[in-house]
């Protein structure tokens, strides 16, 4: 019942998100993502639970349209990614780093491209998508139980992001619209596949 209640919190922000008329459904379903995932996925590593409470801060910042609400966010799911960074080292696997320099490297890459295109917000956006990569690297050295689960998590959150910032920051009217539908697919799928899967690895 606890995996029903963010599977139904997910599915209808997702739709609720395409429909600039929602704002006060949001404000509900929105900010009850990530209870709803600490219920159904206990966190039990602090980490983990860094991670949860970081994005819960971003999902209420990220309500608001203005630069200063999308820097909130941004910072809060800063420190999210440092949360998850640390708790995904913990279950790194000597020898499994062979795709942690690609990664950084795109994360760079990324990171440099869109902070030029964030004008004003561009360091904040530069050294966040550095943080991410840095997630998603970690998530790469994580072996055993549901670890496949947790690195294509991590994958799809750099999605989401990447939707985010290309519907935010580089594309303009459909294409802006079609790439910020993505976003909480993508976002709702990563938390759930990273929490569910690190929590198999216990």
């Amino acid at each position: 019942m606890k995996n029903q209640a963010y599977a139904v919190a997910a599915i209808v922000d997702s739709i609720a998100a395409t429909v600039p008329t929602t704002g006060n459904v949001r404000k509900v379903t929105k900010t009850s993502l990530m209870p709803a995932l600490a219920l159904a996925s206990p966190p039990r590593d602090p980490g983990m639970a860094v991670g949860l409470a970081g994005s819960w801060a971003g999902d209420v910042a990220l309500l608001g349209s203005s630069d200063e609400a999308f820097r909130a966010g941004l910072f809060s799911f800063l420190a999210a990614h440092l949360g998850y960074t640390a708790a995904l080292a913990r279950r790194s696997t000597p020898g499994t780093r062979k795709a942690v320099l690609p990664i950084v490297a795109a994360s760079t890459a990324a990171a440099f491209a869109f902070s030029r295109a964030a004008g004003p917000l561009g360091r904040p956006v530069g050294l966040y998508a550095l943080t991410l990569g840095t997630m998603v690297a970690a998530a790469s050295t994580v072996r055993g139980a549901g670890s496949r689960r947790v690195l294509v998590g991590a994958a799809l959150f750099a999605a989401s992001d990447a939707l985010l910032g290309a519907s935010r920051f580089v594309l303009g009217g459909r294409s802006a619209r079609l790439a910020s539908a993505g976003v909480m697919p993508t976002y709702t799928a990563a938390q759930w596949l990273i929490h569910t899967g690190f929590a198999r690895g216990r």
